[in-house]
């Protein structure tokens, strides 16, 4: 009797494992990979999701395009792109944000560096996002190529004279 007892809870015990397994594939669902490893591959090996500074510069003010930051929230508000969004990396399959990585628009993902953003690109694609770049450089570069051009334009070392003849001190055949 005692056998029976622990044979039927054994097969309920099956059966309810079962059961939720199969609810949570079904639930879990969306979130299958799209896409081959085989596809991902040659997409990373192409490098074609890179997009280049001088490039992402012209697009910048196009309606056409969304600028994406990974980076976290107080990274967000310390700097970033004119008119980009703010998705945290750990946030990017949120449902929050579907309505922006879904729509028809090129998105163009930025962190630091690329290292992040195409970390991302990996993610977001593999899940079947499209229409999806990485900032080549990332914001770092983003301000050294774009930000600070404008400062310094027409500023060369040579335009800089010393207020103060150092080299009388310091040639030490002049004692």
């Amino acid at each position: 009797m005692k056998h029976l007892n622990l044979l039927i809870l054994g097969g309920i015990v099956i059966i309810l494992s079962i059961i939720f397994g199969i609810a949570t594939i079904k639930v879990t669902g969306k979130y299958l990979f799209k896409r081959s490893a085989s596809e991902m591959l040659t997409r990373v090996n192409t490098q074609s999701q890179l997009l280049n500074i001088s490039r992402a510069k012209e697009l910048v003010q196009s309606d056409t395009v969304v600028f994406i930051d990974i980076r976290t929230p107080k990274e967000f508000v310390g700097y970033h792109i004119e008119n980009a969004r703010n998705i945290p990396f750990d946030r990017l399959l949120d449902d929050n944000y579907i309505d922006i990585l879904e729509n028809d628009q090129m998105k163009i993902l930025y962190g630091t560096n690329s290292v992040g953003s195409n970390a991302a690109w990996m993610v977001l694609t593999q899940y079947g996002y499209d229409k999806l770049y990485v900032l080549d450089g990332g914001v770092q570069d983003w301000i050294t190529q774009v930000e600070t051009s404008d400062i310094f334009k027409g500023a060369y070392k040579s335009d800089e004279a010393p207020l103060y003849n150092y080299s009388e001190v310091m040639d030490p055949e002049s004692d």
